[in-house]
């Protein structure tokens, strides 16, 4: 089996990575800042060199979407120049490398799946930040030819623990407050668990899938207001939570209004047909 190196251990899909690969009995690093900090050249040569993993997966990132417009130099740290250096370091060391990425790299303005080769067109400091990382990662494995580097945007993902949507929408609900959740933003709500066992197939089995540029997700796609009434109802909760727009609800950054990344792609080159939102909602919670 390959030795598995991950990155940003403590965060949700990087807690899940963690937990499932110790479970599996995989030879696998667990690093959480402490121990490799992306952003710290030293610190990542240190790691590689110690620990001699034969892929690392990238599950570092600042992922504060509205706290990163007013800390910019911190996002860019992490989500650009800290892959940057990663990226780079591995390459060298002939080491591959799994790098996640976000729909926040597109606008929103279109009204149909978004496929890998959509522009790139991120209207605020997070997805422009992350967009930079996956730039870097495509140059440092550019004509490569004893190491790969697979990039996996992802979008709305949840789990059943931690902080996200699904969990605030859970205690939220049992709080007996009326709710106004979000009707007119589309995406896909993805499982953390499913991605991560996902990701560490692809890095035990790297010919499982051709090095490049995936979307992974499910098949929607749903609005915040869809997502949130799916949760109650398989708790069987009554809530009293009406729809509103995102006007409403005004952020600092901005939220693609349509961020449904394609899914079939992948799915087809697997072989396998992509699952619901619903039927993953329904089996992870």
């Amino acid at each position: 089996m390959r030795k598995v190196l991950i990155t940003g251990a403590n965060g949700q899909l990087g807690s899940r990575l963690s937990e499932l690969a110790l479970s599996n009995g995989d030879p696998v690093i667990v690093c959480d800042r402490t121990k490799l900090d992306i952003t710290d050249p030293t610190s990542i040569e240190q790691a590689l060199s110690k620990h001699r993993p034969q892929v690392v997966i990238n599950a570092a990132a600042y992922t504060a979407v509205d706290q990163a417009e007013e800390e910019v130099e911190k996002a860019y740290a992490v989500n650009a120049v800290g892959t940057e250096h990663l990226a780079r370091a591995c390459a060298n060391s002939s080491i591959d490398m799994i790098h996640i990425s976000t729909d926040y790299v597109f606008s929103g303005n279109q009204s149909e799946p978004y496929r890998t080769d959509d522009e790139a067109s991120p209207t605020g400091v997070y997805g422009q930040s992350k967009w930079e990382g996956e730039k870097a990662v495509q140059s440092a494995f550019a004509e490569r030819e004893n190491s790969h580097a697979w990039i996996f945007r992802v979008a709305w993902l949840y789990d059943s623990r931690g902080e996200n949507f699904a969990q605030t929408m859970l205690r939220l609900g049992a709080s007996g407050k009326a709710l106004k959740i979000v009707d007119d933003q589309l995406g896909a709500p993805t499982a953390a668990g499913p991605f991560a066992e996902f990701l560490l197939k692809v890095a035990q089995n790297p010919a499982l899938l051709r090095p490049g540029m995936w979307h992974y997700g499910t098949l929607g796609p749903a609005t915040w207001y869809d997502f949130a009434r799916a949760i109650f109802a398989h708790k069987e909760m009554d809530v009293d939570a009406t729809p509103c727009t995102t006007e409403t609800y005004p952020t600092p950054a901005r939220r693609p209004a349509y961020s449904y990344l394609d899914p079939y792609p992948l799915m087809q080159a697997l072989g396998q047909k992509p699952e619901h939102w619903k039927d993953q909602l329904r089996r992870v919670l």
